[in-house]
């Protein structure tokens, strides 16, 4: 949540700047990609299936999954290798946590994680971290598998004749190695089962891990689309040297396993030139669509924009000035409506 607001502040540094620029009508490529991050996670608790199905229902172009897996090597739709920020696990199993106190999915098997209840994301002191969203406590959420995930969203379109596509993340693959457990693996098997892994599938499948990227393209032969997601050498996502990714030799190799990007959105602007009133792209982002990647930025969420900028100047910032493909949202209505008023 920090590491958002602060990307959202970076933005709204010069917002006064550029509300002026995107004030009057502009009209924009059809192509722009909503993702549904995490399913309808602006309404419902993330990654269950009632928020996968929701989702849908407001006809994004994917839904996001983010898969980690259990103790009996089942792939299940979680954020975090941890479970105590989304479901009740402290009071199911309060015995089960590892030295550092935290609980993961991979100590426990499906079974076990099916009597769990998922709730809305919470922080370290049990606080809700959104706290508009979701507050019930009646109604059970649970834990479902990643072929749950696709099995809804497949029959779905089967039914109303439609093309909503998965757009999966491989959480932590090298801790999950140094546990002996191959992640990447069990997603692309479920992945396959699904039809969902050739080039052509209307599916991504993302990791922050450029060793597992060249893993999942060398090693396990995987044909379908791919995203690096980037972060920031600080967060520890993986050992992944994102400065060298956003340099234009890095980009370069990277063009040769992925697709494309996913970096988060204090990444799509040049700092030093918005201190000097410009509001330009990075540089990396000039590497990146010389390398043609696609590039879809995480997260714009409506309830966690930047103070005095509204949802219009954030996303046609997105689309206008750092030409993205489509963005990550937990609000799928108000990135549609703001894309059907472009046709306007």
């Amino acid at each position: 949540m920090l590491k958002l607001r602060h990307a959202l502040l970076i933005l709204s540094v010069f917002s006064s700047i550029f509300f002026s620029i995107f004030t009057s009508p502009v009209l924009f490529a059809k192509n722009f990609d909503v993702i549904a991050h995490r399913g309808a996670s602006g309404y419902l608790p993330e990654h269950t299936l009632e928020a996968a199905t929701l989702a849908f229902a407001m006809g994004p172009d994917f839904i996001e999954q983010d898969a980690v897996i259990t103790k009996d090597g089942i792939a299940v739709v979680l954020h975090d290798i941890h479970l105590e920020t989304v479901t009740n696990v402290e009071q199911v199993f309060p015995n089960r946590a590892r030295e550092d106190g935290r609980f993961y999915a991979l100590d426990f098997t499906l079974a076990e994680l099916r009597t769990l209840q998922v709730h809305e994301r919470a922080n370290n002191n049990g606080e809700q971290v959104f706290t508009k969203r979701y507050t019930g406590n009646i109604a059970n959420f649970t834990v479902a598998t990643l072929e749950e995930h696709y099995e809804l969203i497949t029959q779905l379109n089967r039914e109303f004749n439609t093309d909503v596509g998965v757009y999966t993340e491989v959480k932590s693959p090298a801790w999950h190695a140094e546990q002996g457990v191959d992640a990447s693996q069990i997603v692309i098997a479920s992945l396959t089962r699904f039809n969902l892994s050739n080039k052509d599938a209307n599916s991504y499948l993302q990791c922050f891990d450029f060793n597992e990227i060249k893993r999942i393209r060398t090693e396990l032969n995987y044909a379908g689309k791919v995203v690096l997601l980037m972060g920031e050498n600080s967060w520890g996502e993986s050992t992944t040297d994102y400065n060298w990714v956003k340099s234009e030799a890095g980009m370069k190799v990277v063009a040769n396993y992925a697709d494309g990007l996913g970096p988060w959105l204090g990444q799509l602007l040049d700092e030093q030139a918005m201190t000097a009133g410009k509001v330009v792209p990075a540089a990396w982002v000039e590497f990146a669509h010389n390398e043609g990647f696609v590039i879809h930025p995480y997260t714009f969420r409506q309830d966690a924009l930047p103070p005095g900028m509204t949802e219009t100047q954030l996303l046609n910032t997105l689309k206008h000035v750092v030409k993205v493909d489509g963005v990550f949202t937990d609000h799928v209505p108000p990135v549609k409506a703001w894309l059907e008023a472009q046709s306007e």
